[in-house]
């Protein structure tokens, strides 16, 4: 149970403060708050739920057998309920600020689609490396996951929302960061970015039966 509520507290800060960041943070600025982020809940969640935090790497952890199947539907709850908390209570801190709303930004489909599935990739493929028993004593896990994120917003953030994180799409549209058109071509690309990353791993490392 304890592991269910980690990935729901954990989704819940990450989604509030992702989009506070983008609310707040001054331009060029958020994507470094976003890496930094993903490394210290990693960090605070690692030894309790694995620190998913994040449907794309539940999936991912699905795949190559280092999450059991009865827990998969459990902690995409979690982090369901999680997200759209952390969305709730966001939208009523901005409101508090009295912050304008920016405007929307279009996207091309295909083009958030592959810049999803890339970025997506990247963050699975490092995350499954880094916390893998070849890997095992790691302590800079968290860093190397956080990077990888910071480096993937910067390099698409002008492509796609670069969430990386499928919760964290909707929780964006829901508060009026993102069009909810942009939604669905997130949503496929972050799913077949994890399960490429998943893929690369196995190849590489196998089962680690």
């Amino acid at each position: 149970m304890k592991q269910y509520l980690m990935e729901g507290i954990g989704t819940l800060l990450l989604v509030h403060l992702v989009i506070l960041i983008s609310n707040n943070a001054p331009v060029g600025q958020a994507p470094m708050a976003y890496g930094a982020t993903v490394a210290a809940l990693l960090y605070a969640g690692r030894s309790i739920s694995g620190a998913h935090f994040n449907p794309a790497i539940s999936v991912a952890m699905l795949i190559v057998g280092k999450l059991e199947r009865w827990d998969f539907p459990y902690y995409l709850l979690a982090q369901i309920i999680g997200g759209a908390l952390g969305a709730i209570l966001a939208v009523f801190l901005i409101r508090c600020g009295g912050t304008a709303e920016a405007p929307l930004r279009p996207y091309d489909t295909m083009c958030v689609f592959f810049a999803e599935a890339a970025g997506t990739f990247a963050l699975v493929f490092v995350f499954l490396t880094t916390t893998s028993k070849v890997t095992t004593g790691n302590a800079n896990y968290g860093l190397a996951v956080g990077f990888i994120v910071l480096a993937a917003a910067y390099a698409l953030g002008n492509i796609s929302p670069a969430t990386f994180n499928p919760v964290l799409a909707f929780a964006l549209a829901i508060v009026g960061k993102i069009a909810w058109g942009d939604i669905w071509p997130s949503l496929i690309g972050a799913l077949a970015g994890a399960a490429a990353g998943a893929s690369a791993f196995r190849a590489i490392h196998g089962t680690e039966e």
